[in-house]
């Protein structure tokens, strides 16, 4: 699932954290990692510990939404990107609302689509 990780990657203080089940790519088979949301970077890891061994990468996300009836598990949902789709199950379904949440403002948040050059200052409006 998603990128190998090179190098070094800085992930303290993450946007939102914790663990998921995730579908591995190759083999399909589900394995219990720790996911760290950083910017527009999904990490994730054998546990918080330990370094990062893979990444999504949010810029190219298409989607985030539940998964549950095509995978068949309860509280799952599926991170689409351009090139592949990434399936994965939290513990409960208020767990699964707070990862969907967290990576759709993520995406929106980094989207190349939302660019703060048409003069507009969020301060403003609140």
């Amino acid at each position: 699932m998603g990128e190998k990780v090179v190098g070094k990657v800085d992930v303290s203080e993450p946007d939102f954290s914790g663990w998921l089940t995730k579908r591995s790519q190759w083999l399909k088979d589900w394995r219990r990692r720790y996911f760290f949301l950083k910017g527009n970077k999904l990490y994730f890891s054998k546990n918080p510990r330990q370094e990062p061994h893979g990444v999504v990468d949010l810029s190219t996300c298409l989607t985030v939404k539940s998964a549950e009836e095509k995978t068949n598990k309860r509280h799952c949902f599926e991170v689409a990107t351009d090139s592949a789709t990434y399936y994965m199950f939290a513990e409960t379904d208020k767990e699964k609302d707070e990862w969907i949440g967290a990576i759709g403002r993520a995406i929106v948040r980094y989207s190349s689509a939302f660019t703060c050059d048409d003069d507009y200052d969020e301060e403003e409006d609140q």
